[in-house]
């Protein structure tokens, strides 16, 4: 007699879990849900049954499965629920199962779109660890600090070179990259040591005060100083950075390393010279600031370690331009970037490309914008690393706390039938917010991503939105608005992008949509610009007469 924890799903039984090799990449060694967490799942459910797949490089051994009380098979069709890290091939998707995996779909990312219509097309029930939240949108599933952690390390590691490139041994060159070592725990104790070193011999004087910039004070950025906190730090306010420089010898220099937290207030201020910066209202309409990160406080850091969260709507942190002056000005300290957030070309103009594991740095030179690969071929140039794959160097505890937080979930997903209506499927509100599809469609709450799909697509075709818009530097009319309203269920988005293109003469950039859950209501940024005043005046009135028949809400951000 069956069990029934076994009814049948289309094609799997309830109950049985599965969990895949990742295949991405030669280095993603994490796993969903680890041994530990299979064998507590399996004594509080002892009906519940976990298939594993074999996998020689994953961080935990097939033999920790199975002595957790896990099968290890090379075929998952019996499973109803298949969990992994990073997205699945669409050849490898078993057809009416729950997938579960980071799937980068839902701002219709188009190199993901293929695989989204895969999904659909096989009725997978998607579940994306990124919208398991909490009711105020809170993440409740995620790596955590771990690419902060790993950055962090890695760039110490990086910044040893290039001083040794410089001509100073320091203790930075005992410093391995994060993957070299056991576990976080291991990696700390050994940095520990060497911190050690710091005191004893110094930073070479020609690099004196060292100063590392970290910006943003969240989760990432929390891994990043858990790991500088192991050496000689000071933390210094921003607006103090200037007294470092009061006595370039101050002895203090050579055996301190200096930490400055850039946050939101530091990178812009508003226009208006009576105004006062508010975070909100620079978030709501970032037209009203001016970027003054690159004047004020960059050309005191030596390291900047980028956490910071950025949109194109949004000012740049530092620009190609901003940087190449201060070069040339010689204002410029900065030794390095260590881009954690891997934004290409984003708050970081010149994050040329991104890194891997086995080629984290390249160099760049500010003034020409040349990139070289080869870290031992310039002593002048700056040192970036920028892979986008940090928490996988240090797997075992990555994957322990990103499990950790996902059990909770895991009997609930595994118990819970397909075939019913979603309303009966019983999910927990959790989970339920973070399906995106089911039964062949996008469930409501991701229905918005065909629409943003569509104008995605449009926008591709159009040769505006390919170029980096010089003419923003030069042009005598310029106007960045924010649209607020039924964007997409009117296609009044659409109609706008179709109008602008077709006046010759007028360059613009959707710089960000933001699809809106709440009443149907979206967002999206536009910048205009033209040298040609009265095509300018008439490609905004384009704009405000389609927002008007629209019920489209138009303010100058």
């Amino acid at each position: 007699q069956k069990s029934k924890m076994e009814p049948k799903t289309s094609l799997g039984k309830l109950g049985v879990i599965g969990i895949r090799k990742e295949d991405k990449s030669k280095w993603e060694r994490r796993a969903a849900i680890t041994p530990a967490q299979v064998k507590a799942l399996l004594a509080k459910n002892p009906s519940l049954k976990f298939i594993v797949e074999p996998s020689p490089k994953r961080v935990f051994r097939d033999t920790e499965y199975a002595k957790a009380g896990a099968i290890i098979s090379d075929d998952l069709s019996e499973c109803s629920v298949i969990f992994g890290v990073k997205e699945v091939p669409k050849e490898r998707l078993l057809p009416e199962r729950t997938y579960v995996f980071f799937s980068h779909t839902i701002k219709a990312q188009d190199y993901n779109m293929p695989l989204l219509d895969k999904i659909l097309e096989q009725k997978i029930r998607l579940i994306d660890y990124e919208k398991i939240t909490d009711e105020k949108g809170n993440r409740l599933v995620a790596f955590g600090k771990f690419a902060g952690n790993a950055g962090a390390i890695d760039f110490l590691y990086g910044l040893g070179r290039l001083f040794l490139n410089k001509g100073h041994s320091t203790a930075f060159m005992n410093v391995s990259m994060s993957y070299s070592y056991l576990d976080l725990n291991m990696a700390k104790q050994n940095i520990s040591m060497i911190a050690k070193e710091i005191l004893e011999d110094g930073i070479p004087e020609e690099f004196a005060p060292l100063i590392f910039g970290i910006t943003s004070r969240g989760r990432c950025s929390q891994g990043v100083m858990e790991i500088l906190n192991l050496f000689p730090i000071t933390e210094v306010d921003p607006d103090d950075l200037h007294k470092l420089f009061i006595d370039k010898k101050d002895p203090k220099h050579r055996t301190t390393i200096y930490v400055t937290i850039i946050e939101t207030q530091h990178m812009v201020t508003p226009k208006d010279p009576g105004a006062k910066f508010d975070k909100k209202e620079y978030y709501e309409l970032p037209g009203k600031y001016e970027p003054i990160f690159h004047e004020k406080y960059l050309p005191y850091i030596s390291c900047l370690f980028n956490c910071m969260y950025w949109d194109p709507k949004f000012h740049r942190l530092v620009t190609n331009e901003q940087m190449k002056d201060l070069t040339l000005e010689k204002k410029s300290r900065l030794l390095g970037v260590c881009e954690i957030t891997c934004d290409f070309e984003g708050s970081i103009e010149f994050l040329k490309k991104f890194t891997t594991i086995d080629n984290p740095f390249y160099l760049y030179n500010p003034i020409s914008g040349e990139v070289e690969d080869d870290i031992n071929k310039y002593n002048d140039w700056m040192l970036f690393h920028a892979v986008d794959h940090l928490p996988t160097e240090l797997a075992s505890d990555a994957s322990n706390y990103f499990g950790d937080k996902l059990s909770p979930f895991i009997e609930n997903i595994a118990l819970s039938d397909i075939t019913k209506p979603f309303e009966e499927q019983g999910l927990s509100p959790e989970i339920s917010r973070a399906v995106i599809t089911w039964g062949g469609k996008l469930t409501p709450s991701f229905e918005y991503i065909t629409r943003l799909r569509a104008t995605n697509e449009s926008l591709s075709k159009k040769a505006h939105h390919k170029t980096r818009m010089k003419a923003l530097e030069r042009a005598t009319s310029f106007i960045s608005i924010k649209l607020e309203g039924h964007l997409f269920d009117t296609k009044a988005i659409n109609e706008m992008i179709d109008s602008l293109d077709v006046l010759d003469g007028i360059e613009f950039r959707v710089l960000d949509i933001e699809i809106g859950r709440k009443n149907g209501l979206s967002q999206a940024y536009i910048q205009i610009v033209s040298k040609d005043v009265k095509l300018f005046r008439k490609a905004i009135d384009t704009v405000f007469e389609i927002a008007e028949k629209n019920d489209i809400q138009v303010v100058e951000a």
